[in-house]
């Protein structure tokens, strides 16, 4: 999975890049601006195991090791064994997103005691994210205590939003003083999308992008920059998601709260973990609520029914926001992978001047380069494009001034 991340000159920094998952860990090398390989650990039949991708070619490894957290520790003596890296070589940069609501995250930072400190007392704002990142940020600073650990912002690329699309309509001193707003996520993403675009000649005005992974959002994108973004104060807000409600009345989260008998930190566990697709449909998995529906299954229906209105609705948003749309823009693992989703969200979208080819869609399963879906000529661009956070990672590394 070798690839440059731009033409500009090479430097020789070796920068190691981490996104940690709750099963999985995975982790990518690359060397200046270059990816050299990349290494993805999941249990498969009770055992880890390791798939690592070098130039095109996947082979798996078997370390030994007991847990996932462990994993860590051996990267070094991995890439060691498959010649990738030189004995007693070091990194010089360590790159990992970082999610949490904060102005002291709208910018990358350092992996040190204060950011550490700071990751602690944001960790009921974003919980999913900020457990996982607390927990690898440890894990890198006992295997690598001399190597830089940048924690690269997945909140920046929003920093340009309008004043208008960062406040919630509350009193706005006490929103300024406990800092309250409009954050943001998905920022790194966005701005592999928008790279990708720019580097094909695409980059239209008025950019709708609709990421849809486990985590979901629509972003208006204005110029190249953030416009507005359904995602808010945490990654809890805006559309419907795998686990996470998305938009929720205040009063309906008290009153669940209440008749359920649960603390505030048990309601933020619920709205995190067993809401979404989850909660209405029973499972977080697309394919297996599509594969109920067409059973007959009356929640599977409901759920992907849902999930589809919610983000119609958000579609239609954004675009009102930007006074139109030019190019519609699917990225994430189910906004790469499911074209039945693809075509349900867009069954509406006549309005906006886009129909989709059905050929094109149904055939665009896990694409390896930006993919045309619709109907050309008839229809406003809609792309399919593979996101690469990984890449953006390892350049706000090797960028960060230290």
């Amino acid at each position: 999975m070798a690839g440059s991340l731009d033409d500009e000159s090479q430097s020789e920094k070796l920068i190691l890049v981490t996104n940690p998952g709750s099963a999985s860990r995975k982790y990518a090398l690359f060397r200046g601006r270059t990816r050299v390989a990349s290494l993805h650990f999941e249990f498969v039949d009770g055992k880890i195991v390791g798939h690592l991708a070098t130039n095109g070619d996947t082979q798996d490894i078997y370390p030994d090791v007991a847990d996932m957290l462990s994993v860590t520790a051996h990267i070094v003596d991995i890439l060691v064994e498959h010649q990738l890296i030189a004995e007693g070589q070091t990194f010089d940069r360590i790159g990992l997103r970082v999610v949490a609501p904060s102005s002291g995250f709208l910018r990358d930072r350092l992996a040190d005691d204060e950011t550490v400190r700071a990751l602690e007392d944001l960790m009921n704002r974003a919980p999913i994210h900020i457990s996982a990142t607390l927990a690898e940020i440890r894990l890198l600073r006992a295997s690598f205590p001399d190597t830089p650990i940048v924690c690269a912002s997945d909140s920046s690329f929003h920093a340009s939003k309008p004043d208008f699309a960062w406040n919630y309509a509350v009193p706005l001193d006490d929103t300024d003083r406990f800092e309250i707003k409009r954050f943001g996520y998905h920022g790194l993403s966005l701005e592999s999308i928008v790279r990708t675009l720019e580097s094909a000649g695409k980059l239209a005005p008025r950019i709708v992008v609709c990421h849809l992974g486990s985590g979901a959002s629509v972003t208006a994108i204005q110029g190249g920059k953030g416009y507005d973004t359904t995602m808010g104060f945490s990654p809890l807000e805006g559309v419907v998601m795998s686990t996470r409600c998305g938009n929720i009345g205040v009063e309906a989260a008290l009153a669940l709260r209440d008749k359920l008998g649960m603390s505030d930190v048990g309601l933020r566990e619920y709205l995190n973990y067993n809401a979404g697709l989850k909660g209405l449909g029973g499972s977080d998995d697309i394919r297996e609520l599509v594969r109920r529906e067409s059973q007959g299954d009356f929640r599977a229906k409901l759920a992907l029914g849902t999930y589809v209105h919610s983000l119609q609705k958000a579609i239609g948003e954004m675009t009102a926001c930007l006074g139109g749309i030019d190019v519609l823009v699917f990225t994430g693992t189910v906004g790469e992978r499911s074209y039945i989703m693809r075509e349900r969200i867009l069954d509406k979208s006549q309005y906006l001047d886009i129909k989709l080819d059905p050929a094109a869609n149904n055939a665009c399963i896990d694409p390896a380069s930006m993919t045309v879906i619709s109907a050309q000529p008839h229809s406003k661009p809609v792309f399919v494009i593979p996101t690469d956070e990984t890449a953006e990672i390892a350049r706000h590394a090797h960028d960060f001034q230290l």
